[in-house]
């Protein structure tokens, strides 16, 4: 070690003395400065010896899990630096394969969800491409994802076509490393392939008997659709069903509401399995299989009732028929809010005045607060001149552009069902 550290000084000294040598003004200086450098040279003063060569550089990635964001970065690095040198074909042929590969994320959102905005930044942060569709109003695929995934809330994150949950659970997927083995490794083969067959999106789409009965004990609109033949129905079907056999489904189907979230069933959940491969080749927009079908049912004490007794008809996706679909607990000739407001209108055989009227309105708008309120929002009454009701909403329905549909289609129609002497409401947030 002393002979290296005598070395270095003896070095360092000679570099000093030759630099000031070779700056001097005198040609006699300069000329032996020179002399002193070549001398050097050939006995190895001229630099440190390593004991050891440095190895060579082969351009090669670190073994170690690394973010493909982080992966470019690394490599725009070296070739600024003249590391590495740029692969053109290489980088095109790269570009290309990104431009033309399909996001492997997608996520199911609600316009204003604080989860939702940290789900998508953190996705962008880590430059994974997604897909993201907003079902804030888009009751039927709100009910679709309840129907996939069991969960109501937002966001919904689905990898590979497997859901694996919120903002909660995709944040642990990232902290432990686990999320970017989940996008560089898709489902299996015979996964893949079993879920292909069973729904375009990679979701194998059934219900199970025990969810659709919880649905049903809710209250939640229910469109179930008997795909078994004429002499199996004789036996009984689900009540407020559809009956429509398998073989008749590609000339009638016309019958069924496309916008709906259908609920195919029959004997055993087989036949029901290619009625929804049928009908979203057709351009349903959601539609399911209950698991085990009829049979399942009848099994855990599930009630049917004769064919006879279901009122056929066909249920198409319009204005005046949309809140008419048949519900559970009552028919299809009414909805479930008729009967309620049939009932208050017979207590309003005297008109109601001052703070009577005002007490009214504000008890009609606390049915609808609840509504308003599930999607960031809340309802301000403002004041009430001659029948008008003045109100304005707030929170996240400012600059909603549902905002109109929600003032005029449920506040104004409820107030106006509810309290007959009520002409309409008035809005700062209404446009003519």
């Amino acid at each position: 070690m002393l002979g290296t550290l005598f070395r270095r000084a003896t070095i360092k000294t000679l570099d000093l003395v030759v630099d000031r040598g070779r700056t001097s003004e005198r040609a006699p200086v300069r000329a032996v400065a020179t002399a002193l450098d070549r001398a050097r040279s050939m006995v190895g003063l001229d630099g440190v010896r390593r004991e050891q060569p440095l190895p060579k550089w082969e351009a090669r990635h670190p073994e170690r899990p690394m973010w493909e964001s982080d992966r470019k970065k690394l490599h725009k690095f070296q070739v600024e630096h003249g590391i590495v040198e740029e692969d053109d074909g290489e980088a095109a042929s790269k570009a290309a394969e990104a431009a033309t590969s399909q996001p492997i994320v997608k996520i199911y959102y609600k316009r204003g969800c604080p989860y939702a905005r940290a789900a998508l930044d953190l996705l962008r942060e880590r430059e994974i491409p997604f897909d993201e569709v907003d079902f804030k109003g888009d009751e039927a695929t709100a009910s679709w994802l309840k129907i996939v995934t069991g969960r109501k809330t937002s966001p919904q994150i689905f990898i590979h076509g497997t859901s694996i949950g919120g903002y909660d659970e995709l944040r642990a997927l990232d902290l432990s490393g686990e999320l970017r083995t989940r996008l560089e490794q898709p489902a299996s083969g015979a996964e893949a392939s079993e879920a292909a067959a069973e729904t375009p999106s990679g979701v194998v789409e059934e219900i199970e008997v025990a969810e659709l009965r919880e649905r049903i004990e809710d209250g939640d609109v229910v469109l179930l659709l008997d795909v078994r033949t004429n002499t199996e129905v004789e036996g009984g079907v689900l009540e407020h069903a559809v009956h429509i056999p398998l073989a008749e489904l590609a000339t009638r189907h016309d019958e069924l509401d496309r916008e709906g979230v259908w609920i195919a069933y029959c004997k055993s959940g087989q036949r029901s399995r290619g009625a929804v491969r049928q009908l979203q080749q057709l351009g349903f927009r959601s539609v399911v299989s209950l698991r085990g079908g009829i049979d399942a049912w009848t099994q855990t004490d599930g009630q049917t009732v004769a064919l006879d007794r279901i009122a056929h008809r066909p249920v198409q996706s319009s204005p005046k028929t949309r809140g008419r679909l048949p519900v559970v607990g009552s028919g299809f000739d009414s909805s479930p809010f008729e009967a309620l407001a049939d009932e208050w209108q017979e207590g309003m055989a005297e008109r109601l005045e001052d703070d009577a009227l005002v007490e009214r309105v504000r008890a009609v708008l606390d049915e609808c607060r609840p509504l308003v309120q599930a999607d960031g929002g809340d309802i301000e009454l403002l004041d009430v001149l001659d029948d008008v009701v003045h109100v304005q909403l707030t929170g996240n329905c400012v600059g909603c552009p549902s905002s109109q549909a929600t003032l005029r289609q449920g506040i104004e129609r409820r107030l106006m069902t509810r309290i007959p002497q009520i002409k309409g409401i008035a809005s700062p947030q209404l446009v003519g």
